[in-house]
């Protein structure tokens, strides 16, 4: 059991925006980390994230050759395909003249062909070329094989809301495994920002990732006369431009906290295995509504000549969906569901803690207990959040919103009133 332990820190100093930290697993406490990394949008690497996760050590054979060569670490082919069986899995070619970018592979018809091409040592350059080089990407792995415990997300990481609800309502989550080839990125891991604006981190089990991150707005200097940005960049391509950007070379058992709105570009500077999440909480969730009104207006102002058509708010919510992820419904339903789930749990905790399991919440195979703070913390949160949603013209003309934000603005007041009393 992990507690998540947050506290009020009044001061919340600002850290020096000039370089990106790296932090040894449990050398900052979770409050710590909440407010100086998370909270102020800013990038982290964490070391030693993943030596004790089981795919660490059951998905790689480590050999020693002695003092003159040392330890070696090699991808276990074998056991991944005994464990994980013969089943699809997402693949996307990384050669630019690939016709066909997603597609679907067996996922023993891709372990063979990686397995071969190591053993043939044949480099990545060459596949790459020739057009057979793909990648393994945003695999839902934990989702098909949900009692399959291989790693453990890192405390830090706890508070996540997104899957958090799609887990519970057993929808697509945003819990990924990626693997592949050195040097496969194109087509993979373009020039972008994560979905929704979300946070993302990434852990990587085997191999080692080149990022270069830019923080938010320096992306504007890259947009063509078309507003367009780049699908790739380069150190030389941003230095011309006098581009702010990071790059950071992130290691085996390193975890890197990207923010929201940081732009980034990764490369796969090695054969690869990594665990990736994309997740948003208390501290980014304003932001991820601002984009998702903001994507609602250009889906309005794009199909406007459909505007008298009777289902023209369903259209445009439907399109959004498609297109962003979420719609209105979606968010809402999210942010209703997170505060009453807050709720329960600090009943659950003052009447009966040990017994009652809504008291819980349940990523992945660890149970994460929030303390009182951090349940007040998130209430306010969507408390506030709210107020400034039904402020929306969109939300104030449909009655079934309004009133789903009244609803739970009353219920977030309430509690936050009586919490404030018995204090």
């Amino acid at each position: 059991m992990v507690w998540l332990n947050l506290l009020n820190n009044e001061k919340r100093n600002s850290i020096a925006r000039t370089s990106i930290n790296r932090l040894g697993e449990n050398t900052i406490s979770y409050t710590n980390f909440y407010w100086k990394y998370l909270y102020q949008n800013w990038p982290v690497i964490i070391t030693n994230v993943s030596n004790e996760w089981e795919c660490s050590k059951s998905w790689l054979t480590r050999e020693d050759y002695g003092k003159d060569v040392g330890k070696c670490t090699k991808i276990n082919f074998d056991f991944l395909k005994d464990k994980i069986g013969n089943r699809q899995v997402p693949v996307t070619h990384c050669d630019k003249s690939s016709k066909e970018n997603a597609t679907q592979m067996l996922f023993f018809n891709y372990m063979n062909n990686w397995q071969n091409s190591i053993n043939n040592f044949e480099s990545s350059e060459i596949s790459r070329q020739s057009g057979t080089n793909v990648y393994l990407k945003d695999w839902h792995l934990k989702a098909e094989l949900p009692n399959y415990e291989f790693y453990k997300v890192p405390k830090y990481f706890g508070s996540d809301w997104l899957n958090e609800y799609l887990v519970d309502k057993k929808n697509d989550d945003y819990r990924f495994v990626y693997m592949g080839p050195k040097n496969t990125w194109y087509n993979t891991t373009p020039f972008h920002v994560d979905v929704f604006g979300s946070f993302s981190w990434s852990t990587n089990i085997f191999g080692t990732k080149k990022w270069i991150l830019l923080p938010p707005g320096e992306q504007v200097k890259l947009l063509d006369r078309y507003q367009k940005l780049p699908d790739e960049i380069s150190e030389e391509s941003l230095n011309k431009r006098n581009v702010i950007y990071f790059v950071i070379y992130q290691q085996e058992n390193e975890a890197i906290f990207v923010p929201s709105g940081w732009y980034h570009q990764v490369y796969n500077i090695t054969d690869t295995i990594s665990v990736n999440h994309n997740w948003f909480n208390a501290v980014n969730i304003k932001y991820i509504w601002y984009n998702i009104a903001g994507n609602l207006r250009k889906v309005i102002k794009e199909i406007n000549d459909f505007r008298e058509e009777s289902n023209f708010e369903e259209q445009c919510q439907a399109i959004l969906r498609a297109d962003f992820g979420l719609n209105i419904s979606d968010f809402l339903d999210l942010v209703c569901f997170i505060a009453e789930k807050r709720i329960s749990m600090n009943s659950s905790m003052n009447h009966d803690f040990y017994t009652k399991s809504n008291s819980e919440i349940r990523f992945l195979n660890k149970t994460s207990i929030l303390n009182d703070f951090h349940i007040l913390y998130d209430l306010k949160t969507i408390n506030n959040l709210l107020k400034v949603i039904i402020q929306d013209k969109i939300i104030y003309k449909s009655t079934d919103w309004y009133e789903q934000c009244l609803e739970t603005i009353n219920l977030t007041n309430k509690f936050c009133e009586e919490e404030m009393n018995k204090e």
